[in-house]
């Protein structure tokens, strides 16, 4: 019985399948067409096939050109970034030069100076800042952009504690090394400002009439110091400030008769006899060549003079070594 069944089922299983193609309309004749067993199984296999295959072509082609999209993208951005490392590493390279030529500059100005660096890091005035390997501007070629690439992420990250570092280390220090310079030039000036510097009269309106030192008093006919210089002229020249001060006296002095002195620093002060008159008054601030009297012959003397004294640290000096616009063809009439 089982025999008898198994025969069965193989016959069926040998047996050709065989399509009809029906006619639309009676007249015509029905196509029919036997397939092989073997070949109805391929068939079947294929139209179950195709699908599944033209399915995973065309998934195939949408990943292909989508990851394509992203490639060109990411090598867009890896070039943008490049890009902008080597212009980053250009701006350092900069301002590092622009630092060193401060530098050097500075350097030149505190020598001329006589400034000393308070230490070895303002010896280090402008120097170099950060120092980076040469890879820090070499960023892989490997396709990530710049937030998922660590490395040039990393890369970022020195650039941007760079700019920090020469922010914070070199420009600071070279800020303070110049502030230090600028503050030491502007006391410098000041003292020069207040420096005693220009003759108290024209030196084309004068000639120099006594001199400082020992020299025979025109009154005694005596040796006697003379703590100034004795400046001849015409009645009323003008009497000028050879430096910044402030009026310390106005008025009569004994044989210096009406005489002003002006105080110009803790170090400097000079003293005017003879005038004429006065321009200025006690507390007044006067500058550099600004008139503050003039030329006349009151107390002892024998003729229109200026009586002019220098004093440096409360000691008196030669007026003639602070007049630096006294030539030398000044005509020494009294003898010492």
């Amino acid at each position: 019985m089982e025999m008898k069944i198994f025969k069965e089922k193989r016959a069926r299983r040998s047996r050709a399948r065989t399509i009809l193609i029906l006619p639309s309309s009676p007249e015509k004749k029905v196509l029919s067409f036997s397939i092989p067993p073997v070949l109805w199984i391929i068939s079947c296999a294929l139209v179950f096939a195709l699908p599944f295959l033209a399915g995973s072509g065309l998934w195939s082609l949408y990943r292909y050109k989508h990851m394509g999209g992203q490639t060109r993208q990411l090598e867009i951005e890896n070039q943008h970034f490049k890009s902008k490392l080597n212009q980053q590493r250009q701006k350092i390279e900069h301002i590092s030069r622009e630092l060193l030529a401060i530098r050097e500059k500075a350097g030149f100005i505190q020598d001329f100076l006589g400034l000393k660096s308070g230490g070895e890091q303002e010896s280090k005035l402008g120097q170099g800042g950060i120092e980076l390997s040469p890879r820090a501007f070499q960023p892989q070629s490997n396709l990530l952009s710049p937030n998922q690439n660590p490395t040039l992420s990393g890369h970022a990250r020195n650039l941007n504690r760079t700019d920090s570092a020469l922010r914070a280390t070199d420009i600071q220090r070279l800020n303070t090394d110049l502030e230090k310079i600028i503050s030491a030039l502007e006391d410098r000036q000041k003292k020069l400002d207040s420096m005693p510097s220009i003759s108290p009269v024209d030196p084309s309106q004068a000639w120099l009439s006594s001199a400082y030192g020992v020299r025979t008093s025109p009154f005694t006919g005596k040796k006697q110091f003379h703590p100034g210089v004795d400046l001849a002229g015409s009645k009323g020249t003008p009497i000028l400030a050879p430096a910044k001060g402030k009026v310390a006296f106005v008025g009569k002095n004994g044989s210096l008769g009406l005489s002003i002195e002006i105080k110009h620093d803790s170090t400097f002060k000079t003293t005017y006899g003879h005038l004429l008159e006065s321009a200025v008054k006690k507390g007044q601030t006067v500058a550099r060549g600004e008139i503050i009297g003039y030329m006349g012959d009151t107390g002892r003397t024998t003729g229109y003079h200026l009586h002019y004294e220098t004093e440096k640290n409360g000691k008196r000096v030669n007026p003639l070594d602070y007049m630096m616009d006294w030539g030398q063809n000044a005509l020494l009439l009294a003898g010492e």
